[in-house]
């Protein structure tokens, strides 16, 4: 799964940055997305503010829960699945490149999006420091739909080219793999087995007791 995610990562960047084809595809993205951004730019902005600090918030509290219920593993993944995802994708974009193949939107180099990567990895760390495990798979699920957002916020506010946010789910999903694995996290709460008063030996088993 890993080696999936990691080839379909460069094949992204080569197709939408090193072709002409690529490149005219991701600014044509944006004049589709262009009635997006004339009436929601101000609310996509509002929520590419405002979703890192609410993710932060939300971890952090977690975090605390996960430091008195003395879950470390859970708390280590999180942290490293933050920082992995973040650091990854901020490194990636001071070492990729984007020729100049045709003008086709701005020149800068902005792939992949350090922005949802924040967004993307926060919402990973809270999916594995949920307390819940029964609840944790709607917690995974509202996490996607946040990044989602946070990803279309991006776009909408041509803050970042589509193949910027798609490479910056592709690197949180790589950390995720990669941290869930080495790990072992989220850990799963598992119900401690009732004692068989047998394996004791105790009266109440209908076993009269040895005598001294």
């Amino acid at each position: 799964m890993l080696l999936l995610i990691l080839g379909a990562f460069v094949v992204l960047w080569a197709a939408s940055h090193l072709t002409a084809a690529g490149q005219q595809a991701d600014a044509g993205a944006f004049r589709t997305l262009a009635p997006l951004h004339d009436s929601g730019a101000d609310v996509a902005g509002a929520l590419r503010r405002g979703l890192p600090v609410a993710c932060a918030a939300v971890a952090a509290v977690l975090g605390v829960v996960a430091l008195v219920r003395r879950a470390w593993r859970d708390l280590a993944g999180a942290l490293l699945v933050t920082v992995a995802t973040v650091g990854v994708a901020v490194g990636l974009r001071e070492l990729l490149v984007r020729p100049d193949l045709g003008g086709y939107g701005y020149a800068h180099q902005t792939f992949p999006s350090g922005h949802v990567a924040v967004v993307g990895g926060l919402c990973v760390a809270i999916w594995i420091l949920w307390p819940s495990p029964a609840t944790r798979p709607v917690a995974g699920w509202a996490g996607l739909a946040v990044t989602g957002l946070s990803a279309l916020a991006s776009v909408v506010t041509y803050a970042h080219r589509p193949s910027d946010v798609v490479g910056s789910l592709l690197v949180a999903a790589a950390a995720t793999v990669a941290v869930s694995w080495a790990f072992d996290v989220p850990r799963r709460t598992l119900a401690r087995p009732a004692r068989d008063p047998r394996a004791t030996g105790t009266p109440s088993d209908g076993v009269s007791a040895p005598a001294p």
